[in-house]
């Protein structure tokens, strides 16, 4: 018992380096593989989270992959708080792996239409249209990854 009262803060900062290079990890796993393993469906924003004391935000979207909803989370990039909370209820593309569902990203600079129904019409759309394969490049900031399994 001694030992871990003695050791407790370098146990916990090494927890906490450990968190830090597992989203790291996480994140690099999505910039390699969505192209490979990556499949396509729609996002609904449901809501926008604020966190901090008022430094920042995240989105909160639903998808739905096989009629089974995941849910998501995003940080807002440099948005407006006014202009964040316009976009809730609006579609837009989410790309996720197909090995592992929780690892997903919302393109907000990437709105789906209306007419688009399914993932089929929606993989089309995307390749039809060089400048959403450009974005698709640039990786969207991501919330905390825990967020995202639980």
């Amino acid at each position: 018992m001694k030992f871990l009262k003695k050791y407790y803060p370098i146990a916990l900062i090494l927890l906490v380096i450990g968190i830090f290079f597992y989203d790291y990890l996480f994140i690099q796993d999505f910039k390699n593989n969505y192209k490979q393993n990556g499949n396509y469906t729609i996002g609904k924003v449901k809501e926008v989270e604020p966190y901090g004391r008022g430094t920042g935000y995240n989105y909160i979207y639903t998808f739905k992959v096989n009629n089974k909803v995941y849910k998501g989370t995003c940080d807002a990039g440099n948005l407006s708080l006014s202009d964040a909370k316009k976009i809730i209820n609006k579609d837009f593309l989410v790309i996720y792996l197909k090995n592992n569902i929780h690892n997903n990203k919302l393109y907000l600079l990437v709105p789906v239409n209306d007419n688009i129904q399914s993932n089929l019409q929606l993989k089309q759309w995307v390749d039809n249209n060089p400048e959403i394969k450009a974005e698709l490049d640039s990786i969207p900031p991501s919330g905390f990854f825990l967020k995202n399994y639980f």
